[in-house]
């Protein structure tokens, strides 16, 4: 029982994945029930710390389903309600709840946790003065409760709800949190102390009672200093260097935050990716540490001599590099993916012609820190957050619509590369290696124009996730010896009935006369730009939020038979793919390998020849969306949807036998538009796949100038003398002189990720 009670208390002090499989070990191994269940109960509250809250179910069913005594079985029924409400299913919650008090009878623990979660569920619905009055009889009732631990656990959570009500509740959530305080002090519960301590102190910064908010600091460093409190200490830092900040004292400030962030990485693998509200918590309590130091780091570079300087920028540019990397942790939802891809980097030394342009954005500026073979240097300007994300947002939509866009095309360019253009004149930069940064992910950068040129003429653009997840080794094959496996679908099956409903409905939205005109007007039956006038054929889908809910299959059971055919028929047309077999047979004629088409691209099929490890480029001409995380993004094969894990499954099972892949081409993918996260899709979809480079579109393309593209791109990067962003930049110069496909529109979408050797 000691081994067991050890795995509990660090389960307790939130060390869960360490203890996460020797749980489910032991819980494999025993047959004591009521050991049974406490390990259950433990290997729930793993899963769901770390966010894999659907495996977390049914382990709090058994715990809840055979717990030995009544007030056991409210308390398993208490966290499945907790479960049941981070899930969305306030109906169920509100049931568990009621089973818990109904179980507990006069046990004013249950009564007090099951009240306050119910109060945390149902608590919009009422008055402050309502919920005040409800937190305050639960407070006159915290001294019943015989546990000690859970009374500090109760009043936090109390002191938690108290404050989030405003100004009204504050009284009661100082009361509350000192109380915690005082009750953890003395029974030496040290992390509840530090939970307490924490919130006080973030009440007192709130007050602007600097002073206190130091000194609450402080003793929660001192409690710290006897255990493992990385999280803890995250919070604890991060506000001592905000209030130094304040106060104007940088180094400090500074040391903090390297403090806070030295403690985020210490437990990078615990923290969960995302909160039970739906909240990213790197985006909510991550990011704005990174960015904080990184702002700080690179707002004092100026005042340093050369030397130091350089050694400041780079700090600056390290710490950049955390933030891309959880990122798309964040995005994928798979931290073994970036920790993999890390550790399997191989680089190069940055090469004479080449420059990396980190944009970092800030409230009330952007950052422009420029890297070359010859060192770093930076350059800020004054632009808000807002206006710029406005701006990128309207260029990108007028570019697709056919409407005026070098007017922002203009003032981009004098934003993002002017500052830069003599130091990449100095250096005779050919090829710029962006790391864009929120909104720029967005941003078609080989449309910025500097008045006269556009910016694909004067640089071959390459677009980078982070540094340290990009393979910049040399191309160990070239030209003819990269094997390629060329997978299209023109013609779609099985697959439009494993579609997600959302998109069902967006598609069949207009009817089928609707989509019957659309299909005789386009090509490829994807929506036709609505205030422009393209009219060329376009691989889209031609519901525009087609990615919204990918985890939601349709459901055609009880659609009589006849209705469910037809429902097949009209989603097969307005999903056909016309340009993809001329595409398909033109890159036979370039790129030597196999060749899957339509009936012939099925999921098992395109596995059985990945399995093999004989191809370097893999070319995917078919639907798919990449949406706002992982989850909502997918690729269409024949017969069947192939999803970013998926997608990673199958291009790893050839690894063993294969050099690597070089390439990834995604010809027919589309980015949800409007979502800056939405283009990590491509960077993740490289990630997973161990493939050096990504090649895909920010926006969906025109049928005819993406297949003259892909093989104009091919066939550029035959030559061993073109790197793959140079081959794509050539590409893109042939159609931009090209009459009929000279806009923007037609060749700016094209990216490069990854690798740009």
């Amino acid at each position: 029982m000691e081994t067991l009670n050890n795995k509990l208390d660090l389960c307790e002090r939130g060390n869960y994945s360490q203890v996460l499989q020797p749980l489910l070990a032991q819980y494999s191994a025993t047959s004591v029930q009521a050991d049974k269940v406490r390990l259950a109960a433990a290997i729930a509250a793993s899963y769901i710390q770390m966010q894999q809250t659907a495996l977390a179910e049914p382990y709090l069913r058994f715990a809840y389903e055979h717990a030995d005594t009544a007030v056991d079985k409210a308390a398993h029924a208490i966290a499945l309600g907790n479960w049941q409400q981070s899930r969305g299913n306030a109906d169920a919650a509100r049931a568990s709840y009621d089973v818990a008090i109904t179980l507990a009878g006069s046990d004013a623990g249950i009564a007090i946790s099951s009240g306050l979660n119910r109060l945390k569920l149902d608590g919009g619905k009422l008055s402050a003065t309502a919920r005040i009055s409800s937190l305050n009889a639960y407070w006159q009732r915290l001294p019943a409760v015989s546990k000690p631990q859970a009374r500090i656990r109760f009043a936090i959570n109390l002191g938690a709800q108290a404050k989030a009500i405003g100004p009204a509740g504050h009284a009661l959530a100082y009361q509350a949190f000192d109380y915690a305080r005082q009750l953890a002090q003395a029974g030496q519960e040290s992390r509840l102390l530090l939970e307490a301590l924490d919130q006080l102190a973030q009440m007192y910064e709130d007050a602007h009672r600097q002073d206190d908010a130091l000194a609450l600091s402080d003793q929660a460093m001192l409690v710290a200093q006897t255990m493992q409190a990385h999280d803890f200490l995250i919070a604890v830092e991060w506000r001592r260097g905000r209030i130094l900040r304040q106060r104007g004292q940088t180094d400090m400030a500074i040391a903090a935050y390297q403090r806070a962030l030295d403690h985020i990485e210490a437990i990078r693998t615990d923290i969960p990716v995302e909160y039970q509200d739906g909240k990213s918590s790197f985006r909510e309590t991550l990011e704005p540490v990174y960015l904080g130091l990184a702002d700080m780091l690179l707002q004092g570079a100026d005042q340093l001599n050369a030397a130091n300087k350089e050694q400041q920028l780079r700090r600056a540019r390290n710490v950049l590099e955390l933030i891309k990397q959880t990122e798309l942790q964040d995005y994928l939802g798979d931290r073994c993916a970036v920790e993999s891809a890390r550790a399997n980097r191989r680089s190069s030394t940055l090469a004479p012609g080449t420059a990396i342009i980190y944009p970092v954005i800030l409230p009330s500026r952007m950052e422009l820190l420029l890297e070359t073979a010859g060192g770093m240097q930076h350059r800020s300007i004054a632009v808000s957050a807002d206006s710029l994300r406005a701006e990128v947002i309207e260029f990108g939509s007028n570019i697709r619509d056919n409407l005026s866009f070098k007017p922002q095309a203009k003032r981009l360019y004098d934003m993002l590369l002017a500052p830069l253009d003599s130091l990449l004149q100095q250096k005779k930069i050919e090829t710029l290696v962006i790391i864009p940064d929120g909104a720029l992910r967005l941003l078609p950068f080989a449309a910025l124009h500097d008045g006269q040129r556009f910016a694909i003429e004067k640089y071959a653009i390459a677009i980078v996730p982070a540094l340290t997840l990009t393979n910049t080794a040399a191309r160990e094959q070239q030209g003819t010896n990269l094997k390629t496996l060329l997978a299209g679908m023109s013609e779609p099956g099985a697959v439009v009935d494993k579609l997600p409903a959302v998109m069902v409905e967006q598609l069949l939205a207009a009817g089928p006369q609707s989509a019957t005109a659309t299909v005789a007007t386009s090509a490829t039956t994807g929506r036709q730009l609505s205030r422009g006038s393209f009219t060329r054929s376009m691989r889209s889908l031609p519901a525009g939020k087609s990615g919204a809910d990918s985890n939601a299959a349709m459901s055609v059971t009880d659609k009589p038979a006849a209705e469910k055919l037809l429902r097949h028929q009209q989603l097969q047309q307005m999903l056909s793919l016309n340009g993809v077999d001329e595409e398909i047979r033109m890159l036979e004629k370039l790129a030597p390998g196999q060749t899957l088409l339509n009936a012939g691209f099925t999921v098992s099929a395109f596995a059985g020849k990945i399995k093999t490890g004989d191809y370097q480029i893999v070319h995917i001409a078919s639907h798919g969306v990449f949406g706002g995380t992982a989850d909502n993004s997918f690729l269409m094969a024949h017969d069947d949807l192939i999803t970013m894990n998926g997608l990673q499954q199958l291009l790893r099972a050839g690894e063993k036998n294969s050099r690597g892949l070089e390439l990834l081409t995604l010809s027919a993918c589309e980015t949800a538009e409007g979502d800056d996260r939405a283009p990590l899709g491509l960077s993740g979809a490289a990630l997973k796949a161990h493939a050096k480079s990504a090649l895909g579109s920010l926006w969906p393309v025109s049928d005819d100038a993406a297949s003259a593209l892909m093989a104009q791109f091919y066939r550029n990067l035959s030559s061993p003398a073109n790197s793959k962003v140079q081959a794509l930049q050539k590409a893109q110069l042939e159609l931009l002189k090209n009459d009929n496909y000279s806009h923007p529109f037609y060749w700016a979408p094209f990216i490069m990720v990854g690798s740009w050797l």
